[in-house]
């Protein structure tokens, strides 16, 4: 099988179609001798947050000497983003033989595009003889296809906030009870200290997190903020987020926890150089700066609005590029976001489920009565007006989706 002919499995497979449950992922892994079971994981849920904390925690295990797998969803542009090892994505040839052992193992084509990425994901990191990997769940946590690891080294929940209510519940604590869902008996908790968290009734050894990492200045330009551990230790971090203090904490929990010794050097080797592009990446083109965040949930757009609040571009004008999509609640997501946006450019996320912007350009109107909005034809032709544009603001954002933040990167030429 070729690159693309696995590419075209994925495609038939449909993104969008979601079927939640452990028991065909149990059996298909059985088939291929339970490569899941070969590396031990740490397990990563949260309605937002869980990338960032995935990303730390593999890029310090990195710098500890061990060679560490990643798993994470979605991606921006290329799916083998979602598999890597040692910050390598995996190679399309490895792609390519994964899906056609997977495929084996699945003649009766029971599994979803998740599912299979889900199984190649665990035969590279099984193949590659990984020290350790670190999963992101996909949706939820309980019946998440990632939750057939049995005893990870340790289980974190990030945050819990309104999305996907569909599949995982309509209140926070239903909510809850789906991520926590990942949370092992005898294998160690870890989560912030919310109130929902602590009137869910949870398993697990619980390591609870009550106050984010400090920062201490940020590097705006730079794209890095300083922050302070309790141990009075401070770190450079090389993301961008109010946030991301919060995640620093929960993944230097989770690793203490785990009991897997990790240096200093490795902490500070490890957070100063974590890549996670498309939130709050500040690129600067010329004399105009760019600002993509897929901020694309309630939750998601509390933090970007927090963030861009706090930062020297939000005392300029700006153009607000924007699109979502269609099952995400939209008037939560511009509810924070409302009192910056001035001007609007309303464009469709590359997503089948992205809201058409005739749509949405009536929840902007109604949530920012006094912007203005127009709306163009894709992310790309957007972005380049801004760029060409020499009355236009210096500064834009990018936000609403992740769709939407891989195609202005792609725009850009920075991915």
């Amino acid at each position: 099988m070729t690159f693309a002919a696995a590419l075209a499995v994925l495609e038939e497979r449909q993104e969008t179609k979601i079927v939640l449950g452990l028991g065909r992922v149990r059996a298909h892994l059985a088939a291929l001798g339970d490569p899941h079971l070969a590396v031990p994981a740490f397990h990563v849920a949260g309605t937002n947050g869980k990338g960032s904390t995935c990303a730390m925690l593999a890029s310090v295990l990195t710098a500890s000497g061990r060679r560490t797998g990643l798993f994470i969803s979605p991606h921006l542009l290329d799916v083998r983003e979602r598999i890597t090892v040692d910050g390598r994505k995996i190679s399309e040839a490895e792609f390519a033989r994964l899906m056609t052992r997977a495929l084996a193992a699945d003649k009766k084509k029971h599994l979803t595009y998740f599912e299979l990425l889900t199984s190649i994901a665990f035969q590279h990191f099984a193949a590659k003889k990984c020290a350790v990997m670190v999963l992101e769940t996909g949706l939820g946590g309980r019946l998440d296809a990632t939750n057939v690891v049995p005893a990870p080294l340790a289980a974190i929940v990030t945050s819990i906030g309104y999305d996907h209510q569909a599949y995982l519940g309509e209140t926070l604590a239903a909510i809850a009870r789906q991520k926590t869902g990942i949370f092992k008996a005898d294998r160690p908790a870890v989560r912030p200290d919310l109130p929902v968290l602590r009137r869910a009734a949870l398993r697990g050894r619980p390591v609870v997190v009550r106050a984010p990492w400090k920062t201490l200045r940020t590097d705006w330009a730079r794209g890095r903020q300083t922050l302070r551990a309790p141990s009075g230790r401070s770190y450079a971090l090389s993301l961008l987020g109010s946030r991301q203090g919060r995640n620093a904490a929960l993944a230097r929990a989770a690793i203490e926890a785990s009991g897997l010794e990790v240096s200093e050097r490795a902490w500070t080797l490890g957070l100063s150089r974590v890549s996670w592009p498309g939130r709050f990446e500040a690129i600067r083109l010329g004399g105009k700066t760019l600002i993509v965040d897929g901020g694309h949930n309630p939750e998601a757009a509390g933090a970007l609005a927090a963030t861009w609040k706090s930062s020297p571009f939000s005392r300029r004008p700006a153009r607000w590029i924007m699109g979502i999509m269609k099952d995400k609640d939209t008037r939560g997501v511009l509810s924070p976001l409302a009192p910056f946006i001035k001007e609007a450019v309303l464009v469709r996320p590359p997503s089948p489920r992205a809201l058409d912007p005739l749509d949405f350009a009536e929840h902007v109107r109604r949530a920012a009565p006094k912007a203005h909005v127009t709306i163009e034809r894709d992310p790309a032709t957007a972005i380049a007006a801004w760029r060409k544009d020499k009355k236009s603001p210096k500064v834009a954002v990018c936000a609403g989706s992740l769709y939407l933040a891989g195609a202005a990167l792609k725009a850009v030429g920075k991915r």
